[in-house]
């Protein structure tokens, strides 16, 4: 991984994540805690605002992160954030799923155990309840979810972090 200083400031990353691959890049005020995994090609951008991944929580390749002014980014524990997503200055609670390629502007919050559909475009200064289904282009709030996306969410993240301790045995670069 490529990890840098901004105006001083370094990133912390827990010793116990699971799994972080060589290409990503961290940069400034970035905090990562134990179990996450992070795919090939994630950019963590801490530049004059926190970002803040919790426990568990799983990354994907190619997703871009990084606060918005004054407004940092939390990341909770148990999430999963699909392939090719921008979070940007938001708060996503706990046992949150972001479906690949979507967006999620600055100063929004997505509840707990809360699903975004994949390709959804969630824009600025919105407010999702826990155990939302929220899809779209731009996204809305399509229904209430059970207790079984909350399960689900956990297997989800659980599965990542296993993959990703096998993926820091295991996992050789040949050329």
């Amino acid at each position: 991984m490529n990890v840098y200083a901004f105006r001083d400031i370094k990133p912390k990353i827990s010793p116990d994540v699971a799994f972080i691959a060589d290409d990503v890049v961290i940069i400034g005020d970035v905090e990562i805690d134990e179990g996450c995994t992070i795919f090939p090609g994630v950019v963590i951008e801490g530049l004059g605002t926190s970002i803040k991944i919790g426990k568990f929580t799983n990354i994907q390749s190619g997703t871009m992160i990084h606060g918005l002014h004054d407004s940092g980014t939390v990341i909770g524990e148990y999430n999963t954030i699909g392939h090719n997503c921008v979070i940007h200055g938001c708060t996503l609670k706990d046992l949150v799923t972001i479906g690949i390629g979507s967006i999620v502007m600055g100063e929004t919050t997505i509840g707990r155990g809360s699903l975004v559909g994949a390709g959804s475009l969630i824009t600025e200064r919105k407010n999702f309840p826990d155990m939302s289904l929220i899809l779209g282009h731009p996204a809305k709030l399509i229904k209430k979810l059970d207790e079984k996306a909350v399960d689900n969410a956990k297997k989800t993240a659980k599965l990542y972090y296993e993959h990703g301790l096998e993926f820091k045995k295991d996992l050789k670069k040949i050329s």
